[in-house]
């Protein structure tokens, strides 16, 4: 009699297992309303953040010539310019090609206009108007280029007159005579400035003819996380 009930309990042991194990089985295929709606609402979340970063990641048309042309234009604004002379003497724009013109005129200075590089760089630096120096100037200067353009053609006249107080260094620089140092301050003045001007209005204009760049990917959330946690030596192999 005892071997009897112990074999019912067992058989009734087996047959709970088999129907818990069942539970389990359809709780994972039909999952409840709670357990579904986050699994919902997090799908239509990242959909919804796909769609929003597709336009972002789209690539824009490239700008026509003709566009780029006409946006590499702008307006002069006088005031404005020359508020802005005293931040402008002060940058790059404007300190580069000055140092360059007054390191030249000590070089041909120095060695007498012997010295073949400052020789060959004064054509370029020194000889009204100076192309490289505003050049460098309307490259550079974040606005007013032609009011800087307008300026180094000052310091080269400068420079060019503490020259030819040699008469013997006149000829290093194309103006032997100082009774044209009057046409020469025009030239490179009025040259300078355009010249710059132009040099700012190309730069311009090839920024706005290039394609531009494409938004880079978004990065998963966990991503950075997951590569900072990362131990030292994994990340050097």
């Amino acid at each position: 009699m005892a071997r009897a009930k112990s074999t019912a309990r067992a058989e009734a042991r087996r047959n709970y297992r088999a129907a818990q194990g069942a539970i389990d089985e359809t709780a994972d295929l039909d999952p409840t309303e709670d357990e579904a709606a986050p699994a919902a609402a997090k799908t239509a979340e990242t959909r919804t953040s796909a769609a929003q970063a597709a336009p972002a990641t789209a690539a824009r048309p490239r700008p026509s010539i003709t566009a780029a042309f006409r946006g590499a234009f702008r307006p002069l604004d006088l005031p404005g310019d020359f508020k802005a002379l005293p931040r402008l003497l002060i940058h790059i724009s404007f300190l580069i090609p000055a140092a360059t013109i007054v390191g030249i005129t000590a070089v041909i200075i120095a060695f007498g206009g012997q010295e073949l590089i400052t020789r060959e760089l004064s054509q370029f630096f020194l000889a009204p108007p100076p192309l490289v120096p505003v050049f460098i100037a309307g490259f550079l200067a974040p606005r007013a280029s032609w009011l800087l353009g307008g300026l180094l053609g000052v310091v080269q006249t400068v420079a060019v007159l503490v020259i030819v107080s040699t008469p013997a260094l006149g000829e290093v620089v194309g103006v032997p005579d100082t009774g044209v140092l009057a046409s020469s301050l025009a030239v490179s003045v009025i040259f300078g400035a355009f010249y710059a001007a132009a040099m700012a209005w190309y730069k311009r204009f090839l920024r706005g003819a290039q394609p531009p760049r494409p938004a880079p990917p978004p990065s998963k959330p966990g991503q950075k996380q997951k590569q900072e946690s990362r131990p030292l030596l994994a990340r050097r192999r």
